[in-house]
């Protein structure tokens, strides 16, 4: 008899959407969604304020007018 488990992972994404003209966006506005990013990130994986963030779990995407920063969570929904 064949023994497995069947398991969907639901993901979800937080974006932080920074609009970019033909000049790129300013380093302010990229500097404060960033930190935002960083701070909800912390928060979800129950990271102290301190603690770093690994290097790939913020992750930057150029749009045609906008740059968006992310980072992913997943879990278990049955």
């Amino acid at each position: 008899m064949a023994e497995f488990t069947r398991r969907t992972i639901t993901t979800i994404r937080a974006e932080f959407v920074i609009p970019a003209g033909p000049y790129g966006a300013a380093a302010a506005e990229i500097g404060k969604a960033w930190s935002v990013a960083e701070r909800e990130y912390r928060a979800v994986y129950g990271l102290m304020e301190n603690d770093s963030v690994p290097d790939n779990a913020i992750v930057f995407r150029p749009g045609d007018d906008e740059i968006v920063i992310s980072f992913e969570t997943k879990g278990p929904q049955s």
